[in-house]
């Protein structure tokens, strides 16, 4: 079995999701504040290359939750999307984690991804051209 560990629930979803719309059957288990996602082994390979790339982003995603989470007792809710700039730095844009849910459950990691880089890339290096004109 494939074990892919997360430490905040929301990532988990996504995660199981990304499998899921993969046709593939998850196995969800909650310890010590952990979530497993175990996933058989014989998995195709562009599949299984697919889904380590989204445990990435979603392990981003992640960390940033964990680092977010303060000591005090009030319930902390948020998300972020990683941007990578053109420079290399990686950045964490802010969003509300009932947006995030609804964006993915209609965009895969990857549309996602290509979306934010689209944006990303038009601040960066801004083109005043229209869209026919390019």
């Amino acid at each position: 079995m494939l074990e892919y560990i997360f430490f905040n629930r929301t990532t988990c979803d996504l995660f199981e999701k990304s499998a899921t719309s993969a046709g593939i059957t998850v196995e969800i288990s909650c310890a010590d504040d952990c979530f497993t996602v175990r996933l058989s082994e014989d998995l195709d390979e562009a599949i299984l290359e697919k889904l380590e790339d989204d445990y990435d982003e979603l392990m981003d995603m992640d960390r940033n939750l964990a680092e977010e989470i303060t000591d005090s007792d009030e319930d902390i809710h948020t998300a972020g999307i990683t941007v990578q700039l053109k420079n290399g730095c990686h950045v964490y844009a802010s969003v509300s984690p009932e947006l995030l849910n609804k964006v993915m459950q209609s965009l895969s990691t990857e549309e996602l991804n290509t979306l934010v880089c689209a944006i990303t890339e038009a601040v960066e290096d801004p083109d005043k051209r229209g869209l026919c004109q390019r």
